[in-house]
């Protein structure tokens, strides 16, 4: 079974015609403006290209020399202003509808307090999240992901998290039959022929949609998500429940886990690089070594940024997510070699595979780092065959 963005569920906000149509329309205005992406180039071979060359005798090759060209550059700058204020606007069209649904909503969240699919759900007030938690609200989503992180039962955050980003994701091209965590169960499939999980964990899990999609693949595996956001792990549990899918949600710092070694045969994540810090990184890989049986896999995705020999200039237009969509450790990830934070968790270099994966609706390819823990034997991959 897959679960992709057709899937609904009773918690899902419900747009009204207006504000359907008014998402709709800002879907389309980013699509637009991501098409002009293109024209950025055209402004600096035209224009800022030359002025930097005249004022600094070389061309512009670097990411910090184009920058420095095109900051000033008049089609950027308008460009630019447009794509962020497209960014805020979506987030108050879908606001709108998630403020007006929010009794609803709740009122969902109580009929399904018993959790009828067996799911179930922990969070903690003295739950302490790593600072890189609070480095920004993330993609500009409203009140951040640590949201209600001061309520026993708020959910918003994950209500903002599901909407908005599937409003983000019609508006840089990706279909409504995309699912990240298909793909992976995909591709692990090819490679792994029999892949059985009896145990999975996804890490930083956000609303749950990845989590939700292991545990409708795989019927008979426990599955545990994690984050640090309690609005995030609250809305994933219901949502699950909603959708007759049975998941763990735990509050956790994925870099420090309390979880037995050696406890689960896959440990993902979905594009969780791009939002920690490299410190961060190195934590979370090697808690997901750490917890990850002999014979077992784990893999980390995120956006296709990496996995491929992207120009300067590309590498300038991914930048702008730092300095202008609140991502404050987009550039960081972009620096940062992921097998060789593997390595640095505990893999050997024959046990680590990066790769790109292609997107089951949409124009790009996923990048993956995939870590295998060898059985006793030294086989790959058997803790998903038994």
């Amino acid at each position: 079974m897959i679960i992709d963005r057709t899937a609904t569920h009773e918690l899902l906000a419900r747009p009204l015609h207006d504000e359907a149509a008014r998402t709709q329309y800002i879907v389309q205005l980013k699509n637009r403006l991501r098409r002009y992406e293109d024209a950025n180039k055209v402004a600096l071979d035209a224009r800022a290209g030359p002025a930097f060359k005249a004022a600094s005798g070389r061309a512009p090759e670097t990411v910090e020399d184009i920058t420095a060209a095109m900051v000033r550059d008049p089609f950027y700058q308008i460009w630019s202003a447009f794509s962020r204020s497209a960014q805020d606007v979506m987030w108050n069209s879908v606001g709108e509808t998630i403020h007006r649904e929010l009794p609803r909503m709740k009122e969902v969240a109580v009929s399904l307090a018993q959790a009828p699919a067996g799911g179930s759900c922990e969070t903690s007030p003295d739950f302490a999240a790593p600072a890189d938690a609070y480095a920004g609200h993330i993609h500009g989503q409203p009140g951040g992901y640590m949201l209600g992180e001061g309520s026993a039962d708020d959910f918003t955050a994950g209500a903002f998290y599901e909407s908005g980003g599937n409003a983000y994701s019609l508006g840089v091209g990706i279909g409504t039959r995309d699912s990240k965590s298909a793909a992976v169960i995909e591709f692990l499939a090819e490679r792994y022929p029999g892949f059985k999980p009896r145990r999975i964990l996804d890490l930083a899990c956000s609303s749950g949609g990845a989590t939700v999609g292991y545990a409708a693949a795989f019927p008979e595996a426990e599955v545990y998500g994690v984050d640090v956001a309690p609005g995030l792990l609250r809305y994933a549990h219901i949502r699950a429940e909603a959708m007759g899918l049975k998941a763990h949600f735990r509050q956790m710092d994925a870099g420090a886990m309390p979880f037995e070694d050696e406890s689960f045969d896959l440990v993902v994540s979905h594009n969780m690089m791009h939002e920690v810090s490299r410190a961060s990184l190195g934590r979370i890989f090697s808690e997901a070594r750490r917890v990850l049986r002999p014979g077992g896999v784990v893999v980390h995705q995120d956006v296709p940024m990496k996995g491929a020999d992207f120009s300067a200039f590309e590498k300038f237009i991914f930048a702008w997510q730092t300095k202008n969509n609140d991502e404050p450790f987009w550039d960081e990830f972009l620096a940062t070699q992921a097998p060789d934070v593997m390595l640095e968790a505990g893999f050997a270099a024959d046990e680590v595979l990066e790769t790109t994966v292609r997107m089951r609706d949409g124009p790009r390819a996923w990048y993956i780092v995939l870590g295998e823990k060898p059985d006793a034997e030294g086989r790959r991959g058997t803790a998903l065959t038994r």
